[in-house]
């Protein structure tokens, strides 16, 4: 998909959050940043390839668990901390300790 067409459908959904389709608009909102992001590798893509699968095994995760879970879990989080920093993380360990303090510690 192309980025302007990215852009039309962000613009469309900045339009439409308003009509009271408040959950349905945020989930596509949200599963088009996901997309976005998908589409371009992290910082660290190509220095640590299994970071993610690493770090969901060191928080328990069995071995299939991580490989199967590790580039959904990378990718949205990725999107969570461009959304809340305005700006994507440049290692995998800014991920993660924005995802610890942040995440994990907003309860």
């Amino acid at each position: 998909m192309n980025p302007l067409t990215h852009t039309e459908r962000a613009q469309y959904f900045a339009a439409v959050h308003s009509l009271g389709y408040g959950d349905t608009i945020r989930d596509a909102a949200f599963r088009l940043a996901v997309e976005v992001v998908s589409e371009n590798p992290a910082p660290w893509a190509e220095a640590e390839p299994f970071a993610a699968e690493r770090y969901l095994s060191g928080r328990g995760a069995s071995p299939h668990a991580a490989a199967a879970n590790a580039v959904e879990f990378e990718t949205c989080m990725r999107v969570l901390f461009e959304l809340a920093n305005g700006v994507g993380p440049t290692t995998f360990e800014e991920l993660t300790q924005w995802v610890e303090t942040h995440v994990d510690g907003a309860r």
